[in-house]
């Protein structure tokens, strides 16, 4: 064996033995989330029932837009206290493609804002008629909404209240949509809502009511027929959450009796069944507008840093939500989180995880293993637990600083279905620090992955100076590029970086960031030509890394026995287990990045 794959070989087993068990970032079952610390008050939504005797139906009628007698019912039909409560219009534009029979029409909506409060509050709950929920400390009519003062959430959460405002605290903001054919107020959603408000942010959800644009049912969705007859109007409808959901966004922050109480640059989002690919639009995503698969833009919002879709709608095998083979879930450019039922027929966790792999930014998703498409109270801890901890860590939520660090060991929440990760892709955060990306290539012909801190490396690499077939995966992480007081400050050890092309070598890159590793090769493996420093790192200990840093992944491919020896550095769990099923090894945690 020359010494080209006898490097390649050794290097497999040194990397064993230096890195310690092999361990993945995603590891770790945690507690459900606390219950949250804050009281909730929520917008007035009391029900006119004299009014609703009149017309007739019952709330949820009203709630969800159904046509009873001939009339089209809404909730803005039975509001007792309009002039107290959030409502809105939204301008339809002029697509055609997508609303054909509601463009230029500015379209009513009711929306339901709840939010921490101060521990004083005594306004009263409210019952909602003939569904049992409770809408707490309801805002009274003709009153402003009582929101938490600076000085009062910084006490709850433990931070230094000197200096603190004694007028609103600037909360994170949660756009909300419900799933198909519900309301913010139906069986689960205004539950749910008043968790998330409990864990310091403020929730504004819109009732869609979706009747008003299709009577599609949620099992409707899987019927080829169905879809095939009314696909125009299924579209319309699909279109019109998004639309709405940015319109409301606008109204709120408009808002005066809110807008001093939202931190504008902490918007994130959370929608269930088809609020999810809601969610999804929002952030990017093109929607499929035609049974020939035309792919169009909805309403954006950039403003919607991260999100979250629960049982996420993605289409159907023969219609994709998002266009042909989900391309249109590429320009997708922010963090959002799937969760995912495994025996959901309504939205299948296939389609949805097609979609998730071809976004462009953090991307995940949890499979709850034979989930269908419902929220069953035994699950509740975990879909919060997960909501949460992941809005918290991409959002920057004061009260929760160390959610990141959770959020990169979670793999599954105790109780309730069996979770796990099935798709994890971090996107780093802005570099601070003097820190730099570490980039990663994979070349289509050779069947390799490169990385490079270099910006002129990457530019000869683009503009096909290293040879055809390279491009970028869209996986990297941070590094210093060179030394400096805060690599050193973080622990920064030198990675070495070898190329193995010379003298009938496998024509591929090492790196390592253990340096009797590094001396070995340079010394004793002159088939391998050390190329200098790549980047400085922070090593990990025992196989794994400090509270807070995201680990880099090794895996090999085992490739000596043919002179075709290449390893893979990537952040992301699923992407090196993929690997393993097709044969590579995997060899543990091999270097420590900030996220």
């Amino acid at each position: 064996m020359d010494s080209t794959l006898r490097l390649a070989a050794l290097s497999a087993l040194l990397c064993l033995t230096s890195f310690g068990a092999a361990a993945y970032n995603h590891e770790l079952e945690v507690a459900p989330i606390a219950p949250g610390r804050f009281a909730v008050a929520c917008s007035n939504v009391e029900h006119d029932m004299s009014r609703m005797a009149q017309l007739g139906g019952v709330p949820s009628d009203y709630w969800e837009g159904r046509e009873v007698n001939g009339r089209q019912l809404y909730i803005t039909d039975i509001l007792a206290q309009p002039d107290t409560a959030v409502t809105f219009r939204a301008q339809v534009p002029l697509k055609p493609q997508l609303y054909p029979t509601r463009f230029f029409q500015r379209v009513p909506f009711a929306v339901i804002v709840c939010h921490p409060t101060p521990q004083g509050n005594n306004d009263p709950s409210y019952t909602l008629p003939g569904a049992g929920g409770v809408v707490p400390h309801m805002q009274r009519p003709g009153n402003a909404p009582k929101l938490i003062s600076g000085v009062e959430y910084a006490q709850t959460v433990g931070l230094d209240a000197a200096g603190a405002s004694q007028g609103p605290a600037k909360l994170p903001l949660v756009v909300y949509s419900h799933g198909l054919g519900g309301s913010p107020l139906g069986k689960g959603y205004i539950d749910v809502m008043v968790q998330l408000a409990a864990q310091g942010y403020m929730v504004a959800a819109v009732f869609h009511a979706d009747a008003r644009f299709s009577l599609i049912k949620v099992e409707d969705f899987a019927d080829f027929v169905y879809t095939l007859a009314f696909f125009p109007l299924i579209v319309e409808m699909q279109a019109m959450r998004p639309l709405a959901l940015k319109a409301m966004t606008d109204a709120i922050l408009d808002d005066p009796r809110y807008q001093e109480g939202i931190d504008t640059t902490r918007i994130g989002g959370f929608g269930a069944s088809l609020g999810g690919q809601a969610m999804a639009n929002l952030l990017g995503a093109r929607l499929t507008t035609s049974l020939a698969m035309s792919c169009d833009e909805t309403a954006r919002d950039s403003r919607i840093r991260a999100a979250v879709g629960y049982v996420p709608y993605s289409g159907q095998s023969f219609l994709p939500a998002f266009c042909n083979d989900q391309e249109g879930a590429d320009s997708v450019n922010r963090p959002y989180l799937a969760i995912a039922g495994t025996a959901d027929i309504t939205a299948p966790i296939k389609l949805t995880q097609q979609a998730v792999n071809r976004m462009g930014d953090s991307r995940y998703l949890v499979q709850l293993v034979n989930g269908e498409h419902e929220l069953r109270p035994a699950d509740a801890g975990d879909v919060l637990t997960w909501m949460v901890t992941f809005l918290n860590a991409y959002l920057d939520v004061r009260s929760d600083p160390t959610a990141m660090a959770r959020f990169i060991r979670m793999n599954s929440v105790h109780g309730g279905r069996t979770d796990s990760v099935v798709v994890d892709v971090h996107v780093p955060f802005a570099n601070v620090g003097g820190e730099s990306r570490v980039v990663e290539f994979y070349n289509t012909g050779l069947n390799h992955f490169f990385l490079t801190a270099s910006p002129s490396d990457m530019s000869i690499i683009d503009a096909g100076g290293a040879g055809p077939g390279w491009i970028r995966t869209g996986h990297s992480f941070k590094a210093w590029l060179q030394p400096s007081a805060e690599s050193a400050a973080g622990g920064a050890v030198d990675v070495c970086r070898f190329y193995g092309g010379y003298n009938g070598g496998p024509n591929s890159h090492f790196f390592t960031a253990i340096k009797s590793d590094c001396e070995l090769v340079k010394t004793s493996y002159p088939g391998w030509t050390f190329e200098g420093i790549a980047f400085q790192v922070r090593p990990p200990v025992g196989g794994a890394c400090p509270p807070g840093y995201i680990g880099v992944n090794r895996a090999y491919n085992n490739g000596y026995v043919r002179n075709d020896s290449n390893h893979r550095f990537t952040t992301s769990d699923s992407s090196i287990k993929a690997l393993e099923r097709l044969g590579w090894t995997y060899e543990g945690i091999a270097m420590c990045s900030h996220p």
